[in-house]
């Protein structure tokens, strides 16, 4: 049986995969590095690169997605996402989030935004995430937000 960091992996590539081909004209690509922090927190980071459009001959580098999940805790702590431009308000961010929920329900485990800033974070109490006990930065997904 795989680790839920296994799973969530392969369930990652699968999903962004097609995006490269979608994408060819931007020279889209990602990578995705994967460690343990200590003995209960592991990391996942997916890099994104595509052509600079300030300067096409170079390569822009952002990071996608980062998430730590702590196997102690049974949590998955989402702190990082975005999007290039050109891929923005397509549903692909929340789709990557509805991604990590599923795998998440499946393992019994929690699904959380974390250092969220404060526009975004109202986006998501209005689509029905909890937000968390004092703190006014995370929110927890459940099966009640609207992530489509």
């Amino acid at each position: 049986m795989k680790t839920i960091h296994q799973q969530i992996i392969k369930k990652i590539d699968n999903f962004l995969k097609p995006y490269k081909k979608d994408y060819v004209k931007q020279c889209f690509d990602y990578e995705i590095t994967d460690y343990w922090t200590d003995d209960s927190l592991y990391q996942i980071e997916v890099y994104g690169y595509y052509k600079d459009e300030y300067n096409p001959e170079k390569q822009a580098t952002c990071i996608l997605l980062r998430f730590l999940i702590n196997y102690k805790y049974g949590q998955i702590l989402i702190s990082n996402i975005f999007l290039p431009n050109f891929m923005r308000y397509k549903g692909i961010g929340k789709k990557l989030i509805f991604n990590l929920f599923v795998i998440s329900e499946k393992e019994t485990y929690e699904l959380f935004l974390i250092d969220m800033v404060e526009s975004f974070y109202q986006k998501m109490i209005k689509r029905a995430a909890l937000p968390c006990e004092n703190c006014n930065d995370a929110v927890q997904i459940v099966s009640e937000t609207k992530l489509f």
